[in-house]
């Protein structure tokens, strides 16, 4: 499993094996925090089953989502490299959610003796903190429906598995979860998933979102 992450893809098997043993198991009941802003920052997260949300609630009690986690991926690492910060977001489990958890101490030791590791690390918290910043950039100039769609479709790259209907991104996503994605209101994000809707470039079912039509949805970004 660590192996498959962005985070340590490429990394050689045996340097893993070192480190998987330095994970703690821990469990969370749907609804709870792993951990709340101004809380310590000391471990990352691994997300073995369930689904956990990164937010921030801001001085008018709205929400702002800034990644949504399911099985196989890491996230929280930042804690690992940065000393002494506290969290800025919360993380809270969407649904009954099992982690390994790796504290910051334990991992420094770890990089002493793995120089290989530090470096495709570092190369890949450049990569996210660049393409944070090229989705911020884009969402600035697109309106409520281009950020909307502009999310769905990165969902679907990570998130997506095909069906028969199209490519059902593989997450429980509230409209008030997404509208904190886009940072807009949740009507303005529910008339626009009834427009895509309507032109048959989505499905919505339960909670669930299917893109039927890509190249459609895409001219709205």
């Amino acid at each position: 499993m660590l192996g498959r992450t962005a985070l340590f893809k490429g990394v050689h098997e045996r340097d893993l094996e070192e480190l998987a043993v330095l994970l703690q198991p821990r469990t969370f009941g749907r609804g709870v925090y792993l951990w709340q802003t101004g809380d310590a920052a000391d471990v990352a997260c691994l997300v073995v089953k369930g689904q956990v949300k990164v937010s921030r609630i801001n001085a008018d009690g709205e929400e702002l989502v800034t990644g949504m986690f399911l099985a196989g991926e890491i996230f929280g690492e930042m804690s690992l490299v940065v000393e002494d910060p506290v969290r800025l977001m919360d993380a809270q489990a969407v649904e009954p959610t099992e982690c390994l958890t790796l504290s910051r101490d334990a991992f420094l030791q770890y990089l002493d003796n793995h120089p290989r590791v530090m470096r495709r690390m570092l190369a890949t918290l450049a990569s996210n903190i660049r393409r944070m910043d090229e989705t911020f950039s884009e969402s600035a100039f697109l309106d409520i429906p281009g950020r909307v769609a502009r999310k769905l479709l990165d969902l679907a790259e990570v998130h997506g598995e095909q069906t028969a209907d199209g490519i059902r991104i593989r997450m429980r996503l509230s409209q008030g979860t997404l509208a904190g994605m886009v940072a807009a209101r949740r009507e303005n994000v529910n008339r626009s998933l009834s427009r895509f809707a309507s032109e048959g470039l989505i499905k919505l079912d339960s909670g669930s979102i299917t893109i039927v039509d890509q190249s459609r949805l895409r001219r709205y970004v």
